[in-house]
């Protein structure tokens, strides 16, 4: 019995400390932003930006520049070799979201988009698609850093 309660604590305490570093949202409840364990592997993973080339061609996009009309929207298929993307809001009020095909969607909050310093997002998986609606009067223009 005196064996039993510190292996017993022991395991509490593993559990509770694997429960801080994998639970989902640890990254400050973001969902664009996974945090914890996730995190941790995916900047040990090689990387690979989404480039100009990689969307020239592409409607709506323009030498690395998405142009979306105000109350419009489009979609880009983004490629699978690309696992980080990062944009910069140059006008207008956007609203991005990026699916892939496993896991849901998610929203990009305005504030990672800023030109000063903006945060890379993270493509989890195959079949991602950017989705971009322009709110407001005027046309929004988001620019591939």
């Amino acid at each position: 019995m005196k064996k039993v309660v510190p292996v017993l604590a022991l395991v509490v305490l593993v559990a509770a400390i694997a429960l801080v570093i994998l639970r989902p949202g640890s990254g400050g409840g973001d969902p664009g932003r996974p945090g914890g364990l996730v995190d941790m592997v995916g900047r040990l993973l090689p990387s690979r930006v989404l480039t100009d080339a990689d969307v020239a061609g592409r409607p709506c996009w323009d030498h690395g520049v998405l142009t979306v009309p105000a109350g419009g929207a489009c979609a880009t298929a983004l490629p699978d070799a690309a696992t980080r993307m990062t944009l910069c809001v140059t006008a207008g009020l956007p609203d991005v979201r990026v699916q892939g095909s496993s896991y849901g969607p998610q929203h990009i909050k305005t504030d990672r988009l800023g030109c000063a310093a903006p945060d890379p997002i993270r493509l989890y998986d195959d079949g991602s698609r950017l989705y971009v609606t322009c709110r407001g009067p005027v046309a929004c223009r988001l620019r591939l850093v």
